[in-house]
């Protein structure tokens, strides 16, 4: 297993995702293996979901968990607001709408 301290992000893919069982398997080019990842560290609002194929962003560490030697510790979409739990410093994203009206 390569040395990658705790907490670091990586970007991967979704490669499925059992709404039923609530977990599924990523993917990053970074890891050399996949990483099973439990709904419960979904960074979402509602039900905590991903669809397989979705691209993600995600911290992991090394466990035993099945058949997998990877575990994700926290995982956010990659298009929705997302920042580390241990950042303080501000949002990790804004957004704004400006609607003009015809008269």
């Amino acid at each position: 297993m390569p040395e990658n301290p705790p907490g670091d992000a990586f970007t991967g893919r979704v490669l499925e995702w059992h709404s039923e069982e609530g977990w599924g398997v990523l993917a990053c080019d970074a890891l050399p293996e996949r990483v099973w990842a439990h709904f419960s560290v979904v960074g979402a609002e509602g039900f905590r979901e991903l669809t397989a194929g979705q691209w993600v962003v995600f911290t992991a560490e090394p466990a035993e968990q099945d058949v997998y030697h990877w575990r994700a510790a926290s995982v956010w979409p990659r298009t929705a607001a997302h920042r580390r739990p241990d950042e303080e410093s501000g949002p990790g994203y804004s957004s704004g709408l400006d609607i003009d009206f015809d008269s």
